[in-house]
């Protein structure tokens, strides 16, 4: 049974209907890659799976369950966790409070387990330990969007969703979060990223989407659409 099953899913704002009968499975321990042009739909596609957007149509099941009517927070609480474009930390509060905040909203955690997953962040980002009482608006973008996965990752989600993960970052700070996206999957946790960047995350994903016009229009492994280059920058547009 696929971890992530879309079907027929369809999305309108505002009377416009911006994604059309999209279908999508996501496999248990694979990264996922959906690209496409800006304005394509990608978004609001991940918007939809964690329930910050109701479809207009369709279906959207996690580890065989419909995620209809159950609000956002509760969709994290049961495993599936979305980082949004833009990061979204707490600027005021230091990187410290700002993970704990992933792991106290998780209800019953013991301080002991709040330390392990603590504890587990910094050594998968060194950086976040060296600033932990740091204000989170002082941290560089790249360290910024590292504090955003973390605390995500502080939930234990066995599905993590990304938006945009690249956007304005160094390119080593990329290559940097995307080997890690990569070793998470490796891990056996399923990874969905939506990525402008699309031929460097292909280079990461197992499976690549591309997406025009809010629909899915090409679905292959990642290697196979890196081979047609030619073809994934028509679409890009």
């Amino acid at each position: 049974m696929s971890q992530l099953e879309i079907r027929s899913l369809s999305v309108a704002i505002g009377g416009n209907t911006i994604l059309h009968d999209i279908d999508l499975r996501l496999e248990r321990g694979t990264l996922s890659a959906i690209v496409g042009a800006n304005g394509a739909g990608k978004t609001t596609l991940l918007r939809a799976i964690s329930q910050l957007l109701s479809p207009s149509a369709g279906e959207i099941r996690f580890d065989g369950r419909s995620l209809a009517g159950i609000p956002p927070h509760l969709v994290a609480r049961q495993g599936l966790v979305h980082v949004p474009q833009g990061r979204q930390i707490i600027a005021a509060l230091s990187v410290e409070q700002n993970l704990l905040i992933g792991a106290n909203s998780l209800p019953g955690l013991s301080d002991a387990d709040r330390r392990a997953r603590l504890q587990a962040e910094f050594e998968r980002f060194p950086v976040l330990q060296q600033r932990r009482g740091l204000n989170a608006g002082s941290l560089s973008g790249g360290e910024q969007q590292m504090l955003a996965i973390s605390r995500a990752l502080m939930m234990k989600p066995a599905l993590l969703m990304l938006d945009e993960p690249s956007l304005g970052l160094a390119p080593q700070v990329v290559s940097r979060i995307l080997a890690t996206l990569s070793d998470l999957a490796a891990g056996g946790m399923t990874v969905l990223l939506v990525e402008q960047a699309a031929f460097l995350a292909l280079k990461h994903a197992d499976v690549g989407h591309v997406v025009q016009n809010g629909r899915i229009v090409l679905s292959a492994p990642a290697a196979e659409l890196l081979k047609d280059k030619a073809l994934i920058e028509g679409y890009l547009g």
